[in-house]
């Protein structure tokens, strides 16, 4: 085994870690993600050691990971890494599809070369690459490079229409500039795009059934409360939830308790929610401490008329088919934000200083929550994004939604907002990026445009 010298880059980079409290901003944070490529560098490493030990693990006690002692060789690495072994796991699968022949790895770098690149650069973690690769691997181009059956209702999907190459590198740009959270929403749009509408109501079903709460008295007088819900049961309790934590947060703000000892936590907040739903459920006729929720359904109208297609319910990351939701809207007598649909003053000038819940509802449905992080709409408020004060109009241009950390944060750094084709920007301040470079809002990070995947070529990677 070779030694380790004083050469060594990764002692080079330690020494530089360890001497950079008087760097200058800039020099830290260059020196943060020259580090954090570092370990991407080695985790690329780690997961062909753990490719290589997957040829070499036949099943049975023949294999190698069963002569060590484990009962797969997910288990073996696992406990080398001392991850998990669902992180092992990912590893494993990003080093085969990379690095192994294609025998080992159906539907490797050949299938999927811009998501091979990206990876091999060190610009996506394990995580994104083994998400995104399972998601690209239902596309019928995929499917029929390896071999594989391909559905004809599939083919007929939206996502499923386009070559693969377009839907692979645009999906690769976006993952690339995400953090993991968005990644998974991205994904989830993926899937539903290259889903039929019968097989997503068939997924549906199949959670419905498997929903479950139990209720259980712990020793200390506690109750425990455990439930797994289907995306349409669980909404109009996370809506009633999060609309009591915000009235919560919101009067701790306007008591200045932030911070305090007494302060309840999230956790204990959706607690005293939950109290305050059973409590109302059981018939009291008191008001309902001024909390106001509401289920909002997004789907365009030619999806609502027909069942067909896929739309969106706040606060639930997986879309949802469109039968379903136009049965859902109207067993709850709820009705729909349709997608075209317009009629009321959704414009009031300077003279009203508070959006409207018309407006609200409007904004909420271009921004489909914050602007820039994806919070649900009962998470945020909407905001001027030129103050009122300063002459800002209170209309649709001038409106965009954003949760309150969101909201402090970029009026704290002096972030600017604007609006290009329909879609929000943020500019960040010449102290953070100097050529003040607009970044796309969170619904541009995880959605699809025609524009983008036409764009998108199978040229290949740089």
């Amino acid at each position: 085994m070779a030694e380790t010298t004083t050469a060594d880059p990764l002692d080079g980079l330690r020494a530089r870690v360890e001497a950079s409290g008087g760097l200058p901003e800039w020099d830290a944070v260059a020196l943060m993600r020259e580090a954090v490529g570092r370990r991407r560098e080695i985790e690329l490493v780690v997961a062909q050691m753990a490719a290589r030990l997957a040829v070499r693990s036949d099943p049975g006690r023949a294999g190698i990971a069963s002569r060590q002692g484990f009962r797969g060789i997910d288990q073996l690495i696992a406990s080398e890494t001392g991850g998990t072994v669902a992180e092992a796991e990912r590893l494993r699968v990003m080093g085969t599809a990379l690095y192994g022949t294609p025998d080992d790895a159906p539907g490797g770098a050949s299938v999927l070369p811009h998501l091979a690149y990206a990876a091999r650069e060190g610009r996506l973690s394990a995580d994104k690459f083994v998400l995104l690769r399972e998601v690209l691997m239902r596309h019928p181009d995929a499917r029929d490079m390896d071999g594989l059956p391909v559905d004809d209702a599939v083919r007929a999907t939206p996502l499923g229409q386009l070559p693969l190459a377009r839907v692979e590198k645009t999906a690769v740009d976006k993952a690339v500039i995400s953090p993991l959270k968005t990644v998974r929403s991205l994904v989830a749009q993926l899937e539903a795009g290259l889903t039929p509408p019968s097989t997503g109501k068939e997924q549906y079903e199949e959670l419905y059934r498997a929903r479950l709460a139990t209720v259980r008295e712990e020793a200390n007088g506690m109750v425990r409360l455990t439930a797994m819900l289907d995306p349409l049961t669980a909404a109009p309790l996370l809506a009633a939830l999060d609309g009591y934590m915000k009235k919560q947060f919101r009067e701790a703000r306007q008591d200045g308790a932030d911070g305090a000892d007494d302060q309840p936590t999230p956790g204990q907040m959706r607690a005293d929610g939950l109290g305050w739903l059973g409590r109302h459920a059981n018939g009291c006729r008191q008001p309902h401490d001024a909390v106001k929720t509401t289920v909002n359904i997004r789907i365009s109208l030619a999806d609502l008329q027909t069942g067909h297609g896929y739309g969106e319910i706040d606060g639930i990351r997986r879309p949802m088919p469109g039968s379903l939701l136009r049965w859902y809207a109207a067993d709850a007598e709820m009705i729909p934000t349709v997608l075209g649909t317009c009629g009321e003053v959704l414009d009031h000038g300077y003279a009203e200083r508070l959006f409207t819940a018309a407006q609200r509802r409007a904004i909420a449905q271009r921004d489909r929550g914050c602007a820039w992080c994806g919070a649900p709409p009962s998470h945020c408020d909407v905001h001027h994004i030129r103050y009122w004060v300063d002459g800002g109009r209170t209309d649709l241009d001038n409106g965009i939604m954003l949760c309150v950390t969101c909201h402090h944060w970029i009026h704290r750094d002096g972030w600017a907002i604007r609006f290009r084709q329909g879609s929000p920007e943020f500019i960040p301040p010449a102290s953070i990026d100097p050529d003040q470079r607009p970044r796309p809002g969170y619904q541009e990070r995880i959605r699809f445009d025609q524009a983008e995947l036409v764009e998108a070529s199978r040229a290949g990677p740089p």
